[in-house]
């Protein structure tokens, strides 16, 4: 039996899975890092990271190879979108990436829509002028850092960067260039007008391919380096987002998905492109080729419970479980207090990138286990929001599949189904961008004939199903309502803003 290595590198760890063609998860090997945090906004991150975590976990698989006398089929790479590396012709690099967090181009975006308004970028691109982008990022290089950006061969995403390192080409896919701000999401083309107005030179792109696509073999010093075979295909698999949605049956209209990691993220299956009036939320490539995905996306919602534990929990307490655990004991509500979950600045759907996180209503009878709650509930309240937008532009949505590490917890997938008022659903995989990425890999060698197939063969049914209660959406609801009017206050007074730039 044939089987499958995924690469899927996240914004906190890396991590190499073995699959079989059965979808059964053999070894699993990750190496953890960090991003380099600079107040008030700037998010960067040592690309050699990603390059010692390339060297470590492929050997370890590599070992678990030799060791089980097994044959690899592929190495099929996923990963975190939108951050920017700026190259040599050599693959060097010149600068630390500036990841998907970052906000720097806040006034760079604000330029742009000035040129071409937001509307027409959004119209071409499926996506807003944002610092979360990768336009932006490569313009501030242009702009603050000439003289890398004259040095640079390529600007280069985090997927090009490991694929380079693999195959030694430059080399992207659909899914990825979607988040650039420079590929046409009809065409999956570079798009030549925006190229032309933003003055980016198209030289320093990647060479497109749908995803799926074989970026080339494994080059012999990496292959000497990890113990693999040399020419050992690798495979685009393509954003890890977009990845997720092909292994939680986002394959057909009336589902979508939940899945919150380091930040959440909801999509739902389209047949063409679709857009929303106030361009909340956002059309993407799919990671079936020439399909669609409508995204919404939320910044900070895994990071804010794991900053919780960081900061209020210790020793043998400092488990997600026993934050679980505390959590659960409080109430609806949790007795009071409220989160706004934009520790940094909010995505889908207020596109604010002065916004902070807020702990509101706190009292001196406020507990650790309210606040633990409180993110919980204020996460999928976000998430609530968005999934209302997307149905508004691409249907009803009947289920919503979650993965991520948070939905390990049965409380917060509970306090979800409660919240959008739908069934949650769950797979016993919640490693579902790298399952994704061993799904494509497998069409794409000619395995299964469809993704459909694929899922059905390597997925199959869900483990556990969350059925929503009338009366906790009720006063879901009402919490809900009540989020809006505390952000709208602080909004439209612009105190996340002056506060900001009062500092």
């Amino acid at each position: 039996m044939e089987h499958i290595i995924t690469l899927d590198i996240g914004t906190m760890s890396m991590r190499a899975i073995i699959y079989d063609v059965k979808g059964r998860m053999l070894y699993t090997s990750t190496y953890e890092y960090h991003a380099i945090f600079t107040p008030p906004s700037l998010v960067e991150q040592d690309p050699f990271d990603w390059g010692n975590g390339l060297a470590f976990t492929l050997k370890e698989a590599a070992q678990y190879v030799r060791d089980n006398n097994i044959s690899v089929a592929a190495i099929s790479v996923t990963s975190q979108r939108a951050s920017v590396i700026p190259v040599d012709l050599e693959g060097n690099c010149l600068y630390n990436a500036i990841t998907w967090q970052d906000k720097r181009s806040v006034d760079i975006c604000r330029e742009l829509t000035e040129r071409l308004s937001m509307n027409a970028i959004y119209a071409k691109t499926g996506l807003r002028a944002n610092p979360y982008f990768s336009l932006p990022k490569m313009l501030w290089f242009k702009q603050k850092a000439p003289e890398i950006y004259k040095k640079a061969h390529k600007l280069i995403g985090v997927q090009d960067y490991v694929i380079h390192q693999l195959t030694g080409e430059f080399k992207t896919d659909w899914t990825q260039a979607a988040r650039t701000m420079l590929m046409n999401i009809k065409t999956f083309e570079w798009d030549r007008e925006i190229l032309a107005t933003s003055g980016i030179d198209e030289e320093l792109l990647c060479e497109l391919h749908p995803p799926g696509a074989q970026a080339g073999g494994l080059k012999k010093e990496m292959a000497h380096l990890v113990g693999l075979e040399e020419g050992l295909p690798v495979i685009m698999a393509g954003g890890d987002q977009q990845n997720a949605a092909v292994a939680l049956d986002i394959l057909r209209p009336g589902m979508a998905e939940a899945n919150t990691g380091t930040g959440s993220f909801v999509i739902a299956y389209s047949d063409k492109p679709v857009f929303d009036k106030k361009c909340r939320v956002l059309c993407s490539a799919s990671a079936i080729p020439g399909k669609w995905i409508v995204e919404a996306g939320i910044f900070n919602t895994g990071a804010v419970y794991r900053w919780l534990r960081n900061q209020f929990y210790s020793g043998e307490q400092s488990s997600y479980t026993y934050m679980n655990e505390e959590a659960s004991a409080s109430p609806i509500g949790s007795n009071g207090v409220m989160l706004i979950p934009h520790f940094e600045g909010s995505a889908a759907p207020f596109w604010n990138p002065y916004a902070k996180g807020v702990f509101f209503n706190l009292s001196l009878g406020t507990k650790r286990g309210d606040m633990a709650r409180s993110i919980l509930e204020g996460i999928s309240m976000e998430i609530a929001d968005n999934l209302s937008l997307i149905e508004v532009i691409s249907g009803e949505i009947e289920t919503i599949s979650v993965a991520g590490g948070m939905t390990n917890s049965d409380l917060f997938n509970q306090i979800q189904a409660a919240t959008f008022y739908k069934k949650v659903v769950r797979y016993s995989n919640s490693e579902a961008s790298s399952m994704g990425a061993a799904i494509s890999a497998c069409v794409s060698l000619g395995i299964y004939n469809s993704h459909e197939e694929a899922f059905k063969e390597m997925v199959g049914k869900e483990e556990q199903i969350y059925q929503p209660n009338a009366e906790e959406y009720i006063k879901y609801d009402k919490l809900r309502l009540r989020k809006h009017d505390l952000y709208n206050a602080l909004n439209q007074r612009k105190v996340y803003e002056k506060f900001i730039k009062s500092v």
